[in-house]
């Protein structure tokens, strides 16, 4: 009986190995397959990093663009006060140029007057009544002659005769 044993001693070992070299087979495809997979990853963490690299150098370059318009707006804010006040200026100026000049020191005291008052119109109630008493009288102011708001009478009766009213032709349609 001794070589039946020696017999099935060996194929239980041939055995062994068989299942053996199956769990190796199983296990090397397994790590093949991980590797992969690693690999995979791998590849695509280094695309996710380009992208990341992309995107935040255009984020940069939109906060560049954002910095340097809004540079440009306050220059652009800046200007347009400056010109509104040289603007209003000028329009300061073209006004008193239109007005006549006073004739005498008397008139020149009652528009230097008449400023007086609207600048105390201005003033709260309170205030002016406490002014009150230091005013003298106030000379009548002469009329200003309105020389811009005047038309010609020979602009208005052309702007007249070009004016077209429905209901108003001449020719009836039948």
């Amino acid at each position: 009986m001794k070589g039946k044993d020696k017999e099935s001693d060996a194929r239980k070992a041939k055995d062994l190995v068989q299942v053996t070299e199956r769990a190796h087979k199983e296990a090397a495809r397994k790590a093949d397959a991980a590797s992969d997979v690693s690999r995979q990853a791998k590849s695509a963490l280094k695309q996710a990093k380009k992208e990341f690299k992309v995107a935040s150098r255009a984020a940069r370059e939109a906060r560049d663009a954002a910095d340097q318009a809004r540079a440009a707006y306050s220059k652009a804010a800046k200007r347009s006060a400056k010109a509104d006040a040289r603007l209003g200026k000028a329009r300061k100026k073209a006004a008193a140029k239109q007005q006549p000049a006073p004739a005498d020191e008397a008139s020149k005291a009652a528009a230097t007057k008449t400023v007086a008052a609207k600048s105390a119109a201005a003033k709260p109630a309170a205030a002016r009544k406490a002014a009150a008493p230091m005013r003298r009288k106030q000379k009548a102011s002469k009329p200003r002659p309105k020389v811009a708001a005047a038309a010609k009478p020979e602009e208005t009766a052309a702007a007249e005769g070009d004016s077209f009213v429905l209901g108003e032709s001449e020719v009836e349609v039948q």
